[in-house]
């Protein structure tokens, strides 16, 4: 998708390119905070001055027009939406008051156009809303009220999109993500730093509600089991379960993380003058024992205590097809860990000097 999107941005004449380009890299809509993509107009051969964007809301892809004229290039652009009723009956003072970047266009600015779709998802947003409230007897209306009125979420935590027969609801989720940050920093590209947790209902079955998940909540929480919400289970109760079992799991993930680090700080600590290297996840050490040199390697998981740390044996003098050679050892006993460590050894350098022994028996034949 993004190469596409990359040659449909080439596509674009240099006079307006600036403005798409703004909107593809910089621009992040809705609660997921997704990018927005590009797409070319099929049939069209302005492909210089007309490309469709393809923009997150709710579970949907909304999908608009944008056309520029290119014999007026300072004028701002006309829009297609794909939903005929959104806007069609609006007059001047509404676009003066509710798309101030439309109605005075920098055609300066290359933010221009992320501005003008910021304030038109916001009026989108408004639009399904409207909808919503035109039947006040619906589950989903009540839901909807009952929710914003238990004061834990506001209209800016909800997207709603009303569709013939459904209606959907995502939820942002009021999760404390501050410090996992420091835990897995992968970087800007595999985490863009946007750490969001929503829950998506649709109504009338709202018992199948999907968690959302940003790239960082996953890695560190893995799979979420959603509690099950029955069908007379209400919102206004079930967001709250949820956040509070996001929180809790969050909880345990940082507990379980000072643990590790200070099982790595002891170990560091107690055979300080064998540390070769080490980080937040893994240390390795070079000892010596009855004249045999040998490397143990530890490295902890995102599940410690849960699961056990790997340990690693690998020989300093032997090797495998130019590799050293190693084991991986079972899991050890935490109330005998140096004793287990001296059996495994023991047993290593035997097997160690056996391959050895079994080599020379080759090379002499």
């Amino acid at each position: 998708m993004a190469s596409e999107c990359i040659g449909v941005l080439n596509d674009v004449s240099p006079i307006f390119r600036p403005y798409i380009q703004n909107v593809y890299e910089e621009l992040k809509l809705g609660l997921c905070k997704t990018r927005v993509d590009l797409e070319k107009i099929a049939g069209s051969d302005l492909t210089d001055s007309q490309l469709r964007l393809v923009l997150p809301y709710c579970s949907k892809k909304i999908k608009w027009e944008i056309i520029f004229d290119p014999t007026t290039p300072w004028f701002a652009p006309d829009f297609r939406f794909d939903d005929d009723s959104f806007l069609s009956n609006v007059d001047e003072e509404f676009l003066e008051e509710k798309l101030p970047s439309l109605c005075a266009w920098n055609e300066n600015n290359p933010k221009a156009l992320s501005y003008v779709l910021s304030e038109l998802v916001s009026l989108y947003k408004n639009y399904q809303i409207k909808k919503l409230n035109e039947d006040e007897s619906s589950r989903a209306y009540f839901e909807y009220t009952a929710l914003l009125g238990d004061a834990l979420t506001t209209e800016n935590d909800i997207e709603v999109w009303v569709g013939n027969h459904v209606v959907e609801f995502l939820i942002k989720l009021n999760v404390d993500t501050s410090r996992l940050p420091e835990l897995y920093n992968d970087g800007t590209e595999e985490n863009p730093g946007i750490d969001t947790a929503l829950l998506l209902v649709r109504y009338p079955n709202s018992t199948n509600a999907e968690l959302i998940l940003s790239p960082l909540l996953t890695k560190s929480l893995g799979n979420i089991t959603l509690p099950l919400m029955h069908q007379s289970g209400v919102l206004m109760d079930y967001v709250p379960m949820v956040t509070e079992l996001l929180n809790k799991k969050i909880q345990d993930v940082l507990n379980n993380e000072r643990l590790k680090r200070e099982l790595l700080a002891q170990l560091i600590v107690k055979y300080e003058g064998a540390v070769l290297e080490h980080d937040s996840n893994n240390a390795s050490f070079l000892f010596e024992m009855n004249d045999f040199h040998w490397i143990l390697q530890i490295d902890i998981g995102i599940k410690f205590p849960e699961k056990h740390p790997i340990l690693i044996l690998r020989s300093v003098y032997h090797s495998i097809k130019g590799k050293p050679k190693f084991k991986i050892l079972p899991s050890c006993p935490y109330n005998n860990f140096e004793g287990y460590i001296e059996q495994q050894v023991e047993i290593f350098k035997n097997e160690c000097k056996g391959q050895n022994f079994s080599n020379q028996l080759v090379n002499l034949e």
